[in-house]
């Protein structure tokens, strides 16, 4: 059941990301508290497949090795979620650079009055769907 919520879910995923852009599957799916959730669930049901079906013995290595793969893969999904950065360096052929352009959005601003400096510098998401969470 938790497979199929989570392929019910990247489809949803994908036909908004085919209809509104990236950053509209960003915001009502991929950044969901829910879909985080159920990648945990399924984490915890392949473990759970594991042991309830006896999957350490050597004749079962196969399937074994099938289950540890999708939770070394939710995982590492894990790890770039929340400590990765997601951005664009352009580089072109023959030369190096060191500057990144982030996916984030942000909204800026600065004001100087009477020698007082303000600056404001917000997260912003800009997509024609509204979050769903």
């Amino acid at each position: 059941m938790v497979l199929i919520a989570f392929a019910v879910s990247m489809a949803v995923a994908t036909f908004l990301e085919n209809d509104y852009g990236t950053p509209a599957a960003r915001g009502a799916v991929y950044n969901a508290w829910w879909f985080e959730l159920l990648m945990l669930i399924l984490a915890i049901n392949f473990l759970g497949n594991i042991f309830r079906y006896e999957l350490l013995r050597k004749e079962k290595l196969s399937i074994l090795l099938f289950h540890l793969a999708f939770i070394i893969i939710i995982i590492g999904a894990a790890v770039t979620r929340y400590s990765g950065y997601e951005g664009l360096m352009r580089i072109r052929e023959g030369q190096q650079s060191n500057i990144i352009i982030s996916q984030e959005r942000y909204l800026s601003v600065e004001l100087d009055r009477n020698g007082e400096h303000w600056s404001l510098n917000n997260p912003m998401n800009a997509t024609s769907v509204k979050n769903l969470y």
